[in-house]
Protein backbone atom coordinates (compact mmCIF):
# COMPACT_ATOMS: atom_id res chain seq x y z
CA UNK A 1 0.00 0.00 0.00
CA UNK A 2 1.14 3.27 -0.97
CA UNK A 3 1.06 5.47 2.15
CA UNK A 4 2.31 8.86 1.43
CA UNK A 5 -0.83 9.46 0.41
CA UNK A 6 -2.28 9.68 4.02
CA UNK A 7 0.26 12.19 4.68
CA UNK A 8 -1.02 14.80 2.87
CA UNK A 9 -3.16 17.77 5.39
CA UNK A 10 -6.75 16.44 6.78
CA UNK A 11 -9.96 17.68 5.04
CA UNK A 12 -11.45 18.76 8.45
CA UNK A 13 -8.69 21.21 8.78
CA UNK A 14 -10.22 23.27 5.47
CA UNK A 15 -13.42 22.59 7.12
CA UNK A 16 -13.43 25.21 9.62
CA UNK A 17 -16.03 27.86 9.39
CA UNK A 18 -14.50 31.39 7.97
CA UNK A 19 -16.52 34.73 8.18
CA UNK A 20 -16.72 38.48 9.04
CA UNK A 21 -18.07 39.55 12.46
CA UNK A 22 -19.20 42.77 13.96
CA UNK A 23 -20.54 44.09 17.09
CA UNK A 24 -23.81 45.66 17.66
CA UNK A 25 -22.73 48.90 19.51
CA UNK A 26 -26.18 50.92 21.24
CA UNK A 27 -25.77 54.25 22.95
CA UNK A 28 -28.49 55.31 24.94
CA UNK A 29 -27.43 58.84 26.07
CA UNK A 30 -25.78 60.73 23.42
CA UNK A 31 -24.37 63.55 25.71
CA UNK A 32 -23.17 61.02 28.43
CA UNK A 33 -21.92 58.84 25.21
CA UNK A 34 -22.14 55.56 27.32
CA UNK A 35 -21.55 52.37 24.63
CA UNK A 36 -23.47 48.84 25.37
CA UNK A 37 -22.76 46.13 23.66
CA UNK A 38 -25.78 44.47 22.71
CA UNK A 39 -24.64 41.54 20.67
CA UNK A 40 -22.56 40.01 18.06
CA UNK A 41 -23.29 39.50 14.31
CA UNK A 42 -21.88 37.10 11.69
CA UNK A 43 -22.00 36.72 8.12
CA UNK A 44 -20.28 33.34 6.77
CA UNK A 45 -17.70 33.68 3.89
CA UNK A 46 -19.93 33.16 0.60
CA UNK A 47 -23.28 34.16 2.21
CA UNK A 48 -24.94 37.30 2.17
CA UNK A 49 -27.20 36.06 5.84
CA UNK A 50 -26.27 37.23 8.81
CA UNK A 51 -26.31 35.43 11.94
CA UNK A 52 -26.89 37.21 15.46
CA UNK A 53 -26.82 36.54 18.67
CA UNK A 54 -28.20 39.67 20.90
CA UNK A 55 -28.50 40.46 24.98
CA UNK A 56 -30.60 38.81 26.88
CA UNK A 57 -34.19 39.75 27.20
CA UNK A 58 -34.47 40.40 30.79
CA UNK A 59 -31.50 43.13 30.35
CA UNK A 60 -30.60 43.08 34.35
CA UNK A 61 -27.55 45.08 33.68
CA UNK A 62 -29.43 47.70 31.50
CA UNK A 63 -32.16 47.95 34.42
CA UNK A 64 -29.25 48.70 37.45
CA UNK A 65 -28.07 51.37 35.75
CA UNK A 66 -30.99 53.14 34.08
CA UNK A 67 -34.19 51.68 36.13
CA UNK A 68 -36.73 48.65 35.22
CA UNK A 69 -38.37 51.48 32.80
CA UNK A 70 -35.73 51.83 30.62
CA UNK A 71 -35.99 48.20 29.97
CA UNK A 72 -39.24 48.08 28.11
CA UNK A 73 -37.80 50.00 25.64
CA UNK A 74 -34.83 48.22 25.01
CA UNK A 75 -36.53 45.24 24.47
CA UNK A 76 -38.65 46.65 21.59
CA UNK A 77 -34.81 47.87 20.12
CA UNK A 78 -33.67 44.17 20.22
CA UNK A 79 -36.75 43.51 18.61
CA UNK A 80 -35.85 45.83 15.83
CA UNK A 81 -32.45 45.23 15.49
CA UNK A 82 -33.08 41.58 14.75
CA UNK A 83 -35.80 42.47 12.26
CA UNK A 84 -33.11 44.59 10.63
CA UNK A 85 -30.56 42.07 10.64
CA UNK A 86 -33.01 39.57 9.05
CA UNK A 87 -34.39 41.96 5.97
CA UNK A 88 -32.04 44.83 5.44
CA UNK A 89 -28.90 43.67 6.76
CA UNK A 90 -25.87 44.70 8.12
CA UNK A 91 -25.66 48.60 6.23
CA UNK A 92 -28.82 49.98 7.87
CA UNK A 93 -29.11 49.59 11.58
CA UNK A 94 -32.29 50.38 12.78
CA UNK A 95 -31.74 53.83 14.93
CA UNK A 96 -29.23 56.30 15.12
CA UNK A 97 -28.35 54.96 18.62
CA UNK A 98 -27.49 51.55 17.34
CA UNK A 99 -23.92 51.44 15.10
CA UNK A 100 -22.38 48.70 13.67
CA UNK A 101 -18.97 48.16 13.83
CA UNK A 102 -16.43 47.47 11.04
CA UNK A 103 -16.46 43.81 9.77
CA UNK A 104 -13.79 41.36 11.09
CA UNK A 105 -12.43 38.17 10.24
CA UNK A 106 -12.66 35.23 12.14
CA UNK A 107 -13.11 31.48 11.74
CA UNK A 108 -13.88 28.74 14.04
CA UNK A 109 -15.56 24.86 13.85
CA UNK A 110 -19.01 26.45 13.42
CA UNK A 111 -21.32 29.47 13.55
CA UNK A 112 -22.78 28.30 16.92
CA UNK A 113 -19.13 28.09 18.41
CA UNK A 114 -17.92 31.48 16.78
CA UNK A 115 -21.32 33.16 17.81
CA UNK A 116 -20.55 32.37 21.96
CA UNK A 117 -17.15 32.57 21.79
CA UNK A 118 -17.54 36.72 20.42
CA UNK A 119 -20.91 37.33 22.74
CA UNK A 120 -18.37 36.54 25.78
CA UNK A 121 -15.64 38.75 24.93
CA UNK A 122 -18.12 41.27 24.11
CA UNK A 123 -21.12 41.35 25.44
CA UNK A 124 -21.20 41.78 29.61
CA UNK A 125 -25.27 42.41 30.06
CA UNK A 126 -25.58 38.64 30.18
CA UNK A 127 -23.01 39.35 33.63
CA UNK A 128 -26.24 40.54 36.13
CA UNK A 129 -28.52 37.68 34.74
CA UNK A 130 -30.05 35.48 37.47
CA UNK A 131 -28.05 33.15 38.86
CA UNK A 132 -29.01 29.66 36.61
CA UNK A 133 -28.60 26.15 37.26
CA UNK A 134 -24.72 24.99 36.79
CA UNK A 135 -24.46 22.70 33.66
CA UNK A 136 -22.21 19.84 33.96
CA UNK A 137 -18.83 20.86 32.89
CA UNK A 138 -17.37 20.73 29.61
CA UNK A 139 -14.05 19.57 29.60
CA UNK A 140 -12.38 20.15 25.99
CA UNK A 141 -8.98 18.92 24.63
CA UNK A 142 -7.20 22.12 25.42
CA UNK A 143 -8.58 22.18 28.81
CA UNK A 144 -7.22 18.22 29.01
CA UNK A 145 -4.28 19.49 27.97
CA UNK A 146 -3.15 22.09 30.16
CA UNK A 147 -4.07 19.74 32.96
CA UNK A 148 -1.61 17.09 30.96
CA UNK A 149 1.04 19.56 31.14
CA UNK A 150 0.63 20.49 35.24
CA UNK A 151 0.29 16.89 35.91
CA UNK A 152 3.90 16.15 34.24
CA UNK A 153 5.35 19.43 36.14
CA UNK A 154 4.18 17.60 39.08
CA UNK A 155 6.44 14.69 38.08
CA UNK A 156 9.61 16.43 36.66
CA UNK A 157 8.17 15.08 33.13
CA UNK A 158 7.76 18.28 31.63
CA UNK A 159 10.38 18.03 29.02
CA UNK A 160 7.98 15.65 27.64
CA UNK A 161 5.09 17.96 27.17
CA UNK A 162 5.63 19.89 23.41
CA UNK A 163 3.38 23.38 23.23
CA UNK A 164 4.53 23.81 19.59
CA UNK A 165 4.39 22.07 16.61
CA UNK A 166 6.60 19.01 15.93
CA UNK A 167 8.65 19.03 12.44
CA UNK A 168 9.27 15.36 10.30
CA UNK A 169 11.24 14.91 7.75
CA UNK A 170 8.83 13.87 4.42
CA UNK A 171 9.59 12.14 1.51
CA UNK A 172 7.01 14.33 -0.38
CA UNK A 173 8.65 17.27 -1.90
CA UNK A 174 11.87 16.85 0.00
CA UNK A 175 10.19 18.61 3.34
CA UNK A 176 8.73 18.78 6.03
CA UNK A 177 5.36 18.14 8.05
CA UNK A 178 4.07 19.89 11.21
CA UNK A 179 2.46 17.46 13.11
CA UNK A 180 0.25 18.08 16.59
CA UNK A 181 1.87 15.79 19.06
CA UNK A 182 1.85 17.20 22.89
CA UNK A 183 3.70 14.16 24.14
CA UNK A 184 7.31 13.96 22.30
CA UNK A 185 10.89 12.70 23.86
CA UNK A 186 13.38 15.21 22.77
CA UNK A 187 16.18 13.28 19.99
CA UNK A 188 19.56 13.64 21.05
CA UNK A 189 22.55 12.14 19.28
CA UNK A 190 24.23 9.06 21.51
CA UNK A 191 21.16 9.27 24.21
CA UNK A 192 19.98 6.28 26.55
CA UNK A 193 17.12 5.70 24.04
CA UNK A 194 19.41 6.04 20.29
CA UNK A 195 17.56 6.71 17.71
CA UNK A 196 14.10 5.38 18.92
CA UNK A 197 11.13 7.70 18.95
CA UNK A 198 8.30 8.38 21.59
CA UNK A 199 5.51 10.45 20.87
CA UNK A 200 1.82 11.01 21.60
CA UNK A 201 -1.68 12.64 21.14
CA UNK A 202 -4.20 13.14 24.22
CA UNK A 203 -7.58 14.49 22.63
CA UNK A 204 -10.66 14.87 24.10
CA UNK A 205 -14.30 13.72 22.66
CA UNK A 206 -16.51 15.93 24.89
CA UNK A 207 -18.26 17.83 21.79
CA UNK A 208 -22.08 17.61 21.03
CA UNK A 209 -21.10 19.61 17.92
CA UNK A 210 -19.78 16.97 15.03
CA UNK A 211 -17.41 19.18 13.34
CA UNK A 212 -15.38 19.86 16.15
CA UNK A 213 -15.72 16.05 17.08
CA UNK A 214 -14.54 15.52 14.01
CA UNK A 215 -11.27 18.35 14.05
CA UNK A 216 -10.35 16.61 17.81
CA UNK A 217 -10.62 12.74 17.00
CA UNK A 218 -9.88 12.67 13.32
CA UNK A 219 -7.33 15.78 12.84
CA UNK A 220 -5.62 16.45 16.35
CA UNK A 221 -5.90 12.73 17.69
CA UNK A 222 -5.55 10.06 14.65
CA UNK A 223 -4.20 12.08 11.48
CA UNK A 224 -1.09 13.26 13.90
CA UNK A 225 -0.69 9.85 15.47
CA UNK A 226 -1.13 8.14 11.54
CA UNK A 227 1.47 10.49 9.99
CA UNK A 228 4.59 10.46 12.97
CA UNK A 229 4.07 6.76 12.87
CA UNK A 230 4.71 6.30 8.76
CA UNK A 231 7.36 9.21 9.29
CA UNK A 232 9.15 7.54 11.92
CA UNK A 233 9.16 3.55 11.61
CA UNK A 234 7.86 0.41 13.62
CA UNK A 235 10.13 0.87 16.30
CA UNK A 236 8.80 4.20 17.38
CA UNK A 237 6.44 4.33 20.55
CA UNK A 238 3.46 6.25 19.99
CA UNK A 239 0.07 6.46 21.72
CA UNK A 240 -3.18 8.05 21.50
CA UNK A 241 -5.09 8.59 24.88
CA UNK A 242 -8.80 9.60 24.81
CA UNK A 243 -10.71 11.31 27.30
CA UNK A 244 -14.47 9.90 26.67
CA UNK A 245 -16.85 12.11 28.81
CA UNK A 246 -19.62 9.80 31.23
CA UNK A 247 -23.57 10.08 31.26
CA UNK A 248 -24.64 13.62 32.36
CA UNK A 249 -27.65 16.67 32.12
CA UNK A 250 -25.60 17.84 29.11
CA UNK A 251 -24.05 14.15 27.46
CA UNK A 252 -27.45 12.05 27.07
CA UNK A 253 -27.47 8.23 26.43
CA UNK A 254 -28.44 9.68 22.59
CA UNK A 255 -24.67 11.40 22.59
CA UNK A 256 -22.82 9.04 23.98
CA UNK A 257 -23.74 6.62 21.45
CA UNK A 258 -22.59 9.16 18.50
CA UNK A 259 -19.33 9.54 20.26
CA UNK A 260 -18.30 6.18 20.86
CA UNK A 261 -19.23 5.45 17.37
CA UNK A 262 -17.32 8.12 16.21
CA UNK A 263 -14.14 7.03 18.24
CA UNK A 264 -14.88 3.34 16.85
CA UNK A 265 -14.87 5.00 13.50
CA UNK A 266 -11.85 7.23 13.68
CA UNK A 267 -9.87 4.26 15.07
CA UNK A 268 -9.88 2.09 12.20
CA UNK A 269 -7.00 3.15 10.56
CA UNK A 270 -4.75 3.38 13.56
CA UNK A 271 -5.50 -0.01 14.35
CA UNK A 272 -4.97 -1.68 10.99
CA UNK A 273 -1.77 -0.09 11.49
CA UNK A 274 -1.31 -1.42 14.72
CA UNK A 275 -2.46 -4.99 14.20
CA UNK A 276 -1.52 -5.44 10.29
CA UNK A 277 1.26 -3.37 9.48
CA UNK A 278 3.15 -3.77 12.76
CA UNK A 279 3.43 -0.26 14.19
CA UNK A 280 3.55 -0.34 18.23
CA UNK A 281 0.50 2.21 19.20
CA UNK A 282 -0.85 2.01 22.53
CA UNK A 283 -5.24 3.06 22.01
CA UNK A 284 -6.72 3.64 25.01
CA UNK A 285 -10.33 5.49 25.90
CA UNK A 286 -10.63 7.04 29.34
CA UNK A 287 -13.86 8.16 31.24
CA UNK A 288 -11.96 10.23 33.62
CA UNK A 289 -8.77 13.13 33.15
CA UNK A 290 -7.43 11.76 35.89
CA UNK A 291 -7.16 8.55 34.02
CA UNK A 292 -5.93 9.70 30.92
CA UNK A 293 -2.71 11.63 33.23
CA UNK A 294 -2.08 8.66 34.88
CA UNK A 295 -1.59 7.05 32.07
CA UNK A 296 0.23 9.11 30.18
CA UNK A 297 2.68 9.44 33.42
CA UNK A 298 3.21 5.51 33.02
CA UNK A 299 4.29 6.05 28.98
CA UNK A 300 6.61 8.73 29.19
CA UNK A 301 7.98 6.95 32.51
Amino acid sequence: MNWTSLLQPKATVDSLVKGHFFVIKFTPDAIAKEVFNLGIGFIEEGSEAIRFKLAHSSLQGFACIYGKNAVQGLRLLLQSISTALNTVGYSFPPSSQVVYTTLMPVKGLSIETILNSLYRDYVHMDHFQEKKKPKASILNTVDLRKGLKQNLKSINKTEYYQEKEIFLKSDIDSGKIALDLPIWRPQQENSLFGSEHLFASVVSADYLEKNALSFNLDYLGCSNIQNACLLTGREAKAGLFIYRPSLNERVTKEVVDIIDNHIEKSLYTLERLRQKEGYNIEIEVFYSEEDVYNKVAAFVT
